[in-house]
């Protein structure tokens, strides 16, 4: 009986050796993986600042001329964003306020919001007026929607300067 208890003994230690070689070449396996996902999904600071900014280059720039040929400013066209901005700067207030911001973004920003409400749109439109010393240096303008939206945008934006820089 002794005897077989030191064979099972002994067998147990050599059961526990092989389960630790086997734990060793395991813990050594998912060093090595770690290692090239580490590897794989690292960037340097430098890699992040570029994939930013080429994400952050428009699409399109749109120069916005008047019915003369005059260049009046332009339109930059991200993915979901549009950025306008006058070529020389004009006052926020008077037509551009009434007309552009409070009569078209707001109309529109509206209409987004109820929609949103009843879920058929995710995002509202969104709108901000950059200014610098009381001039507009540009109006930047989220969840446009689609397409015919953003010419109207522009379009109006357009209108609204060539009329502003006339009076």
């Amino acid at each position: 009986m002794v005897e077989d208890l030191l064979q099972l003994r002994k067998a147990i230690e050599e059961k526990i050796a092989q389960m630790e070689r086997e734990l060793e070449l395991y813990r050594k396996v998912l060093a090595a993986l770690d290692e090239v996902i580490g590897k794989r999904s690292f960037t340097t600071a430098a890699e992040e600042k570029e994939r930013r900014e080429a994400a952050r280059k428009p699409l399109e720039i749109q120069t916005l001329k008047s019915k003369d040929g005059e260049e009046l400013g332009v339109a930059e066209i991200y993915e979901n964003e549009l950025v306008l901005r006058p070529k020389t700067p004009v006052k926020l207030e008077g037509l551009l306020k009434r007309f552009f911001v409070e009569k078209l973004l707001e109309r529109y920003r509206e209409e987004d919001e109820d929609a949103v409400r009843q879920g058929k749109k995710e995002a509202a439109l969104e709108y901000e007026v950059q200014e610098e010393s009381g001039a507009v240096k540009a109006i930047v303008v989220k969840n446009y929607g689609d397409e015919n939206r953003r010419r109207d945008i522009i379009r109006a934006f357009r209108w609204t300067l060539e009329r502003a820089l006339k009076s």
